[in-house]
């Protein structure tokens, strides 16, 4: 009976080895030439990032909107392609026509107040004057917790100190202490 459990344990030992050996072995095998492409290919693609940004603006890759955020997914998802197969031609290509549509969207929405509407989330009030506007709040799926989190970031402890909690078009909360921005006189 010992001897039986032995070679059970020794069994999924050994299995347990080989899926371990095989999450760090690439599907063809350690090379030179694949590390070199990899290392290659991921200075390549970091390059190609800063020229892009530098291109068309600071910002390509930063996340004011939804399409904004889902560029910087897909841009990512584009590089990782690059970096860990050999499309580095294709993915390239990818990218760049995903940040001259991004630069396209932004460039017409920052002229357009149709196109804005199409491309942006519209900011949701969350808190006005020290209440908490529930439907607001259910209808954007933001919850009690999310927003005393935010508050507590914004250096507030309680609902009744805040003047307005925003839900951004870019999905940050932005909080103003109660009074603020009123002219003191």
């Amino acid at each position: 009976m010992a001897t039986r459990r032995i070679g059970c344990h020794a069994g999924a030992m050994e299995t347990l080895l080989d899926a371990a050996r095989d999450m760090v072995t690439p599907e063809t095998g350690w090379s030179a030439e694949l590390l070199l492409r990899t290392v290659l290919t991921t200075v390549v693609m970091f390059l190609a990032i800063v020229l892009l940004a530098r291109l068309f603006g600071t910002r390509t890759f930063a996340s004011f909107t939804t399409y904004d955020f889902l560029t910087n997914v897909a841009a990512g998802s584009l590089v990782a392609s690059a970096i860990l197969s050999d499309r580095m031609v294709e993915a390239t290509v990818g990218l760049v026509v995903l940040v001259v549509l991004q630069y396209a969207v932004s460039g017409a929405a920052a002229r357009s107040r149709a196109a804005r509407d199409a491309a942006d989330n519209d900011p949701v009030v969350l808190v006005q004057d020290g209440q908490v506007l529930e439907r607001p709040m259910r209808r954007a799926r933001v919850s009690h917790a999310i927003l005393d989190q935010h508050l507590r970031a914004s250096g507030l402890t309680r609902v009744d100190e805040v003047g307005l909690a925003v839900l951004e078009s870019g999905g940050s909360i932005s909080v103003l202490r109660r009074g603020a921005g009123r002219d003191r006189r």
